[in-house]
């Protein structure tokens, strides 16, 4: 995916993709963590995986190149390989690194779920029989032309920009997903249609109409081993109502970051999400303030919610410590 060599030109700070939105919709000082103070941050190996799935099944398997399936499992495994050498995969919740048992272990459930998806889309069958109808695909990671759009309330003027993973011979865009069966977080119709990418995408191509998610569900028992995913696809409509709301978010985003003077003004609280405590880690505040996946867990605990450390003895106090 070219974001630094677009054929539209450099991308401008009120340029405005889905991912840099939702961001700031999921932790406003997450996006400030990101965007603004550009503080170091980490991947997960969950999201290297998708990476990787996502690279090769679009960039070879979907654009007609390479079509057998262990050898594009075993690109997606030297791609994986490599994505791990070149970062610090950390564990999102404890910020340690990863372990060797822990990287093989993901590998391996790249390779089970990537043949799983490949599997699917050459027969029309996942390994559980559901059926998968998935129309001809005309061209991956789209890239259209920035959307100029002036916001009703703040009167700024942005332009949306983003890559579409897929279109098909329809028109429909789509994006590919591999995604946690967990079911707080397993994706659903209802989940997709509030997700801010397709109405985006869908401006993108003009206004209202279909669009759709192909999902690979990740399945593991709690040893984390892998079994065959689930290949699905969600497909639903982008209406203008939707358009409406997702131009009030983008008001909202600019006047609340303070967009149009570079965030010098902006306000970004931070919103954690409880997500509960084990046995293991029992006490550590650190670690159990918020369940959001964020690489800036570390960083946002010490600046908004550690308690204050007690100041060193001065004077007198000093003396009697003496």
């Amino acid at each position: 995916m070219a974001w630094g060599n677009s054929e539209h030109g450099k991308w401008e700070q009120t340029d405005l993709s889905p991912s840099k939105v939702k961001t700031w919709m999921t932790c406003p000082k997450q996006f400030a963590y990101k965007y603004v103070i550009r503080a170091p941050s980490y991947a997960g190996l969950a999201m290297l995986q998708g990476s990787s799935l996502h690279d090769v099944t679009l960039e070879e398997f979907l654009q007609g190149g390479e079509q057998d399936v262990e050898a594009l499992v075993e690109l997606m495994e030297l791609d994986l390989r490599e994505r791990i050498a070149n970062s610090d995969p950390r564990d999102y919740k404890t910020n340690k690194k990863v372990d060797v048992l822990e990287i093989e272990n993901c590998i391996e459930q790249l390779q089970i779920w990537g043949k799983g998806l490949l599997d699917a889309l050459k027969t029309g069958k996942d390994s559980y029989d559901n059926e998968l109808s998935l129309r001809k695909i005309i061209e991956v990671e789209v890239e259209k032309a920035p959307l100029e759009v002036t916001l009703p309330k703040s009167g700024m003027t942005i332009r949306v920009r983003g890559f579409i993973d897929y279109i098909d011979e329809e028109g429909t865009p789509g994006d590919l997903k591999l995604a946690s069966n967990y079911y707080k977080a397993v994706w659903t119709v209802a989940r997709a249609m509030t997700e801010i990418q397709a109405v985006m995408y869908r401006m993108l191509l003009g206004g209202p109409g279909p669009f759709e998610y192909l999902v690979v569900d990740k399945k593991m028992n709690n040893r984390k081993q892998a079994f065959a995913p689930t290949v699905r696809k969600i497909r639903f409509d982008v209406t203008q109502r939707d358009i409406d709301r997702v131009i009030d978010t983008l008001d909202a985003f600019v006047t609340q970051t303070d967009l149009a003077n570079g965030y010098e003004n902006g306000f970004f609280p931070p919103i954690p999400e409880y997500a509960g405590e084990t046995k293991a880690d029992a006490g550590k505040n650190e670690r159990n303030f918020c369940g959001k996946l964020c690489s800036f867990k570390e960083i946002c605990y010490k600046e908004n919610f550690a308690p204050p450390a007690k100041p060193s003895p001065i004077g007198d106090e000093l003396r009697d410590k003496l």
